[in-house]
């Protein structure tokens, strides 16, 4: 990891952390969200703990220079919490008639000075309007804003609190002072401090501490950002860009759907090198207009891609379907590419004659395999054409007889089982993807003649004892032979092979055989 050469790294006391620099808390941060009955609760604790012991050690801080205050890349709670603190003790100070440790904790830890427009500035200072207003909002004790960050308020509640605890019922002036000289050299931090901005990122992504990890698109977020010449244009530009992702995996989705994008224009990006290989390849604000650019080319098809809809009339959204059913990410930007090529279906149907056989008698499992088709996908969306670059990846198909062999005698997950089944039954190589795939007979059978549980092992997780379903669930009272004949068979698809729909007795013998039988039909559709 090349970190440049003026690398600052250090320990440093709170208080001269404070009264050396400013901080500011940039775009890509989340908001300051650590909440009173958890986070701020154990802080508290731990620094009452501490205060008889100092030094007390507060963990890594990552800054960086960015004019006149340091960005923090990581140590955002921690210092915004420490903040509230000194308020408090600032408050209490007033309250009690102490001033000089109120104005200490002004002069220190609160605020700083614009020399310039000979005015006090706060020393913690937000991109996010709603943070920065509720933060000098409780600094100075004025009226809360409109819009208020409910945590920092409640924080600040909280610690006040606390603090008057602890004061209550010694000796008040003696306890101040103990928390004020405390806060101001009884605490220590580490301080990574980099002019390089990337260099920082890197760092942070090796070593994170108490606050909350920062995704990887977070960091490009900050790096995409901090690299425009219209940032509040392009923030706003991004944060749109993240409304299209919306559950609990979006900055996942994100980053996934990013790294796809570079994947087709630029060729195999591990997930580690993403960051990097986007601040190289886009480094300038003109670099980052065309990541944009590209990003919003593709995020139409790539929703589709993720989330197909429930109409799959189209050949390219029924693609889309069996890739999902498959649970295979890895392969997604081929699937991009294609789709934007002029004869696509053929396509497709290509790919599927490499991936399916592949996942049932091997897997995708390695980085090598990825990284063929990822370089294929960049080629296909180069040249516009499929061809070559999918006969290329030929080699990958395992031979017919693996194929059958291992289909019909090895367990199989549930995504290939509803594909293969769903191509057998509908007689095509890119099936409709419709219902669910459930065990017939279960592992934990009851009364079950013919289907010993040592047969069981044997058979019990192959193609032959599985049925595609139009139910999710599975039916109640369906774990024996007879409950499963009449509560689970008849929930089969209207597609299902005539022999399960009118299946009478499920034995492991005939399971064998169904085995065989689907092998035969499965490999003739991909293989002929």
């Amino acid at each position: 990891m090349a970190l440049g050469t003026q690398v600052d790294a250090s320990t440093i006391k709170a208080g001269p952390l404070f009264s050396t620099w400013k901080f500011h808390i940039p775009d890509f941060q989340r908001d300051y969200s650590w909440t009173a009955t958890e986070e701020v609760d154990d802080f508290w604790s731990d620094l009452a703990k501490g205060i008889d012991e100092p030094p007390y050690f507060l963990g890594l801080v990552i800054i960086t220079d960015e004019g006149e205050f340091k960005t923090v890349v990581d140590g955002q709670q921690r210092i915004v919490t420490l903040t509230l603190l000194a308020n408090a003790i600032r408050k209490a100070a007033d309250v009690r008639g102490k001033t000089l440790v109120s104005e200490t904790m002004r002069s220190v830890f609160l605020y700083g000075v614009d020399y310039e427009k000979n005015e006090r500035v706060a020393r913690v200072d937000f991109a996010s309007k709603r943070d920065r207003a509720t933060l000098r909002a409780v600094l100075e004790d004025s009226p809360k804003p409109n819009d208020p960050n409910a945590n920092i308020l409640a924080a600040q509640t909280y610690l006040d609190r606390a603090l008057q605890a602890y004061l209550v019922g010694g000796d008040e002036s003696a306890g101040l002072a103990k928390w004020a000289h405390f806060l101001s050299t009884g605490i220590t931090f580490a301080i990574f401090d980099h002019p390089d901005r990337n260099a920082a990122y890197r760092v942070f992504e090796v070593v994170n501490t108490r606050g909350k990890d920062l995704t990887p698109a977070e960091l490009i977020k900050s790096f995409v950002i901090g690299t425009s010449k219209r940032k509040s244009e392009t923030h706003r530009e991004w944060e749109a860009l993240e409304q299209r992702f919306r559950d609990a995996s979006a900055d996942s989705q994100l980053t996934q759907f990013i790294r796809n994008v570079v994947t087709l224009r630029h060729g195999y990006v591990e997930p580690r090198d993403l960051y990097d290989a986007i601040s190289d390849l886009y480094k300038t604000s003109q670099g980052v207009q065309r990541l944009f650019n590209e990003l919003h080319e593709e995020l139409p098809l790539y929703l589709q891609l993720v989330a197909p809809p429930l109409d799959r009339s189209d050949e390219t959204l029924r693609s889309f379907s069996i890739l999902n059913a498959l649970g295979l990410r890895t392969v997604r930007p081929i699937f991009l590419a294609v789709a934007r090529t002029t004869n696509a279906s053929e396509g497709f149907e290509q790919l599927f004659r490499i991936i399916v056989p592949r996942l049932v008698a091997g897997s995708f499992g390695t980085g090598s395999i990825e990284r063929r088709f990822a370089e294929a996908a960049r080629d296909i969306f180069a040249d516009q054409a499929w061809e070559a670059s999918i006969e290329d990846l030929q080699d990958l198909r395992p031979t017919r007889n693996q194929f059958m062999e291992r289909l019909s005698s090895r367990a199989q997950n549930k995504g290939v089982l509803l594909v293969v089944r769903s191509a057998v039954v509908q007689h095509s190589p890119v099936p409709d993807i419709e219902g669910y795939v459930h065990q017939v007979r279960p592992r934990s059978a009851e009364d079950w003649p013919g289907f010993t549980d040592e047969e069981f092992d044997q058979v019990g997780g192959t193609i032959g004892n599985f049925v595609v379903s139009d139910v999710e669930r599975r039916p109640r009272n369906s774990n024996s032979l007879d409950g499963a004949l009449a509560n689970l068979l008849p929930t089969s698809s209207s597609l299902e092979l005539d022999a399960v729909r009118n299946a009478r007795s499920w034995t492991a013998e005939e399971v064998f055989h169904a085995n065989q039988e689907i092998a035969i039909r499965a490999a003739a559709l991909w293989y002929d």
